[in-house]
């Protein structure tokens, strides 16, 4: 092929996402979905997709009812939708699997200096301690909704210690997506009194 020419080429969407969520936990975070943020280099989909901001019903809406995410054309194209295919509501978007997968790598990677230290007092509080202050980070930041970690007596009994065990509980609150805005209309007559009431006051 010569240089200047163009050529167009059908690519699976998913590794489109792939890449778009790389892209999206880099600049603006895991908490985010790939809902309405737009992808490069897609020119067209193999499928027409109907969709419209303010009506329901569309193409988008059932595909994202079923719990696909579709790419609609506004401002070129974006992907649509934030529901996984999972039925565990607690699971229900995207990135509320993504936040639990960040978290448990990020509090796993971030204590291997722990792993064979001696089971003391100190070591105990320093991880849950330390573990609370990342979280008030990340609540900080807007990552999460807020979280907290305990350590629980019960969980760890003298036979648990013994055998070289040790439980470290948290839970968080992922942040929602705003997936449903709804902006409800009202005609009032109310603010013709502060009108006759300006026009009187000068």
């Amino acid at each position: 092929m010569g240089y200047g020419h163009q050529y167009t080429a059908t690519a699976y969407a998913t590794a489109r996402a792939l890449g778009l969520r790389a892209k999206i936990d880099q600049e603006q975070g895991w908490h985010k979905t790939l809902s309405n943020v737009g992808v490069n280099g897609v020119t067209g989909i193999s499928a027409s997709v109907f969709w419209d901001l303010q009506e329901s019903g569309t193409d988008a809406d059932l595909l994202n009812e079923s719990g696909v995410t579709t790419l609609i054309r506004r401002d070129g194209f974006r992907f649509w939708g934030n529901r996984t295919c999972s039925d565990d509501p607690l699971f229900l978007f995207e990135n509320y699997t993504r936040t639990a997968q960040v978290l448990a790598d990020t509090m796993a990677e971030a204590h291997m200096w722990a792993v064979d230290k001696p089971i003391t007092a100190t070591l105990i509080r320093d991880i849950v301690d330390g573990i609370n202050a990342k979280f008030r980070e990340l609540k900080t930041n807007g990552y999460i909704v807020d979280a907290t970690c305990w350590f629980s007596e019960e969980s760890n009994d003298a036979e648990t210690l013994k055998a070289g065990k040790l439980y470290i509980d948290y839970d968080y609150t992922p942040v929602p997506p705003l997936e449903n805005l709804t902006l409800r209309q009202r005609i009032t007559d109310k603010y013709l009194a502060n009108l006759v009431t300006s026009v009187n006051s000068n």
